[in-house]
């Protein structure tokens, strides 16, 4: 993978989860001194990472991954399991938010929006400390732009983040936010990361998935003619 951000894109059911838990696996091998982080959205999305992950794992070292290092952890976090935000918050000595707080102060379709740019002011680009090596996240488009800001705060340089996005899994929005606009702006106003860029001899920082992973190219054209 690039040193940097990369985006993974492809169509609902094309295989994306399995991709970036390939990805995990492979680099957690390669590097088992990282730590590497993979979040997402849905929380069902938690015991099929850990079997992808696993079963990976063992084809390339037939032994588990080790899991202080190798960290799959759902986005916000409940009281009963770490997430991604809130152990960012209590790395940082903020109290992580739940849901009902958010939900009365920020309202609940922008909650998760809310305690993100919360922590975001409450932290201080300044004083954030990285905590990975690297951040996978599933089901990109999903996520307001104040978490991508925390995950390129969070991870540290070269700022290794792999985003797995659907442009079309929203049916009410067509266009795909540019990373330019995702993780934010430093203190100069420049973006963070300008562009994505395929260079010859380089690896791909954007890629569409050019093989099915997961479902059969022709369900998926019927599952999107009917959408």
């Amino acid at each position: 993978m690039p040193d940097g951000v990369q985006r993974i894109r492809g169509l609902a059911g094309s295989g994306k989860t399995i991709v970036l838990a390939l990805k995990a696996a492979y680099l957690h091998v390669l590097h088992p001194e990282w730590k590497i982080a993979i979040t997402f959205q849905t929380r069902s999305l938690y015991q099929q990472f850990e079997d992808l992950v696993r079963r990976f794992t063992f084809d390339q070292i037939n032994d588990e991954p080790n899991w202080e290092n190798l960290r799959i952890i759902h986005a916000w976090g409940s009281s009963s399991q770490p997430g991604f935000y809130s152990e960012i918050a209590m790395a940082h000595g903020v109290s992580p938010k739940d849901f009902n707080y958010a939900k009365s102060t920020f309202g609940a379709p922008t909650a998760f929006d809310g305690v993100c740019q919360e922590l975001l002011q409450q932290v201080g680009e300044t004083k954030f400390q990285p905590l990975f090596d690297v951040v996978l996240i599933d089901e990109a488009q999903d996520f307001p732009q104040t978490f991508f800001e925390l995950a390129y705060l969070a991870t540290r340089e070269p700022k290794r983040i792999v985003y797995a996005y659907d442009e079309l899994q929203n049916l009410s929005r067509y266009s795909m936010v540019p990373p330019s606009e995702l993780f934010g702006k430093d203190s100069s106003g420049s973006p963070r990361i300008p562009e994505l860029l395929n260079e010859k001899g380089s690896p791909s920082q954007d890629i569409v998935l050019p093989v099915c992973y997961r479902n059969t190219p022709w369900a998926l054209t019927i599952a999107h003619a009917l959408g």
